[in-house]
């Protein structure tokens, strides 16, 4: 004869089943959990990635000026001979007595 069970008192099923459920419900607190860290490493590298790329990009534009500084000086002193130059052109030009004089010592 089978014994009657106590007022609730469980069975040996149902506290397998019980044990079951109660891993089940662990295991998808936990696999939400690993999703949740996985959404906020994502969003945190991105925005290290954004941090990192501001910061290559102005060490870019800082060399880039630098290079840029040593053209335009460049530029301005080629200018400036070529400015002589054509000051000097016009200068002995402008005086034709010179001119005469070289002309004259040349022959």
């Amino acid at each position: 004869m089978a014994k009657k069970a106590k007022k609730g008192a469980k069975t040996e099923e149902e506290t397998l089943l019980f044990l079951q459920q109660k891993a089940e419900a662990e295991e998808r607190m936990l696999v939400q959990s690993l999703k949740d860290k996985l959404q906020t490493e994502n969003t945190n590298s991105a925005v290290n990635l954004l941090h990192l790329n501001e910061g290559w990009r102005s060490i870019l534009r800082q060399n880039r000026e630098a290079q840029v500084h040593k053209h335009v000086n460049v530029l301005s002193e080629t200018s400036q001979t070529q400015l002589d130059g054509l000051d000097h052109v016009i200068t002995v030009s402008s005086a034709p007595n010179v001119l005469l004089v070289v002309l004259s010592l040349t022959s």
